[in-house]
């Protein structure tokens, strides 16, 4: 597990900088490096702001803000949703819990034979059941042997395309921050989180896509059957990816 705060003290101390010279710098809060220099996350304010302080003062540090971010998200994922509460009572039910006991008795024993009388009316009609025309005879045609040079159905050939220009990527090493966009850089968010060991990512791609991956050496990644490791960045970079393979963005 990578230990957020001795990493930063360590860098500032071999950098020779004191905590009010970081704070002047990086306009954050000395309370706060110090925060995070001692993992007390609970000091620091709420919501995008504890990301975006640890990778600003990673960065100024020389270090690497994106791993530090994505070892802070894996340690807290996020809570999950909780299950909306039902009303007790509704519609029919609500009526009869406001009535008295004896009435709610006498409503329900009315709509019972009020049921069963119109269960016995439409019982007692008579169904006709009207039979089919008979249509005449139509001789058959022969049916011809199929050829053995068929070609492959277009079903089969679109669900063969498909899977090859798929992107998958998978967490087998360590856990991976990425940031995919369709396009470029400057395109719309697609997805955005920390991908856990063991986890596996797919994208379509029937348009390119601009990715950024946190820790790329964890990540092995494959289009279709063919793999594209070796494509990947040594570092925390940025490729685009396209069907037909994967480079540096």
């Amino acid at each position: 597990m990578l230990e957020i705060g001795s990493s930063l003290r360590e860098a500032r101390r071999r950098r020779g900088v004191e905590l009010s010279e970081a704070s002047a710098a990086t306009l954050i809060r000395a309370r706060y490096l110090e925060a995070l220099e001692s993992e007390r996350f609970d000091v620091l304010p709420e919501g995008p702001y504890l990301r975006s302080f640890l990778r600003e003062y990673a960065e100024y540090l020389g270090l690497d803000g994106d791993i530090l971010v994505t070892e802070l998200m894996a340690r807290s994922p996020p809570p999950a949703p909780e299950a909306p509460e039902t009303p007790a009572f509704g519609g029919f039910a609500a009526f009869l819990s406001n009535l008295p006991r004896k009435r709610s008795v006498l409503v329900l024993l009315t709509l019972a034979v009020v049921a069963v009388a119109l269960w016995q009316l439409g019982g007692s009609s008579p169904t006709t059941v009207q039979q089919p025309p008979q249509r005449e005879a139509i001789p058959s045609k022969p049916v011809s042997a199929p050829s053995t040079h068929a070609k492959p159905s277009t079903s089969a050939s679109a669900a063969t395309q498909g899977a090859a220009s798929s992107l998958a990527l998978a967490a087998v090493r360590g856990p991976c921050w990425l940031l995919a966009r369709i396009g470029s850089g400057t395109g719309p968010v697609i997805e955005e989180h920390t991908l856990q060991q063991g986890q596996t990512v797919r994208f379509g791609l029937k348009r390119p896509l601009w990715i950024r991956l946190g820790a790329p050496w964890n990540v092995d990644a494959s289009i279709g059957s063919r793999s594209v490791t070796a494509s990947l960045p040594a570092v925390t970079g940025n490729v685009l990816v396209t069907a037909r393979g994967v480079t540096g963005a």
